[in-house]
């Protein structure tokens, strides 16, 4: 029998921790959204966030976030960067939320704290996508096969 050389080539991921993650994500997202149809009128008035943005940001996450769960899910070959493309635009948009909204003294002295925090995350994440990138790149090139774009 030949000896054919080992394709080392990046395997589609599914971490069950992530697929969690995202699971919840989407949950609690579309809880949010939820909860922006169910304010009375009378809540309404102290809340900085207007109901119907935050119907549409809840909704437009947990959209997000479920499709995400299914690609991890069904463990496509760009699942892992997927997530943490949303991963990085969520904190962003969680992190612009609160600087535009923040109303309370608590949230408002907590803002650079949470900026460098988001920027470190985030950071770390979009290494972690070029990283992969790169060598799923090198290692198609090296197996004689076109790198996917």
């Amino acid at each position: 029998m030949p000896d054919y050389p080992r394709s080392n080539a990046v395997k589609p991921c599914r971490p069950r921790r992530l697929l969690a993650l995202a699971v919840l994500l989407a949950i609690f997202q579309a809880g949010a959204a939820g909860r922006a149809l169910g304010v009375s009128e009378a809540a309404r008035v102290p809340v900085s966030l207007p109901s119907a943005l935050a119907f549409a940001g809840g909704a437009v996450w947990a959209l997000v976030w479920v499709l995400v769960a299914l690609a991890l899910w069904r463990r496509q070959a760009r699942a892992c960067r997927y997530a943490a493309w949303a991963g990085v635009g969520f904190a962003f948009y969680s992190l612009g939320r609160l600087a535009v909204f923040a109303q309370a003294d608590y949230d408002r002295q907590r803002l650079p704290f949470l900026t460098i925090a988001i920027f470190a995350f985030s950071t770390v994440l979009l290494i972690s996508i070029i990283r992969s990138s790169k060598v799923h790149a090198t290692e198609s090139m090296e197996h004689g096969r076109k790198p996917e774009n």
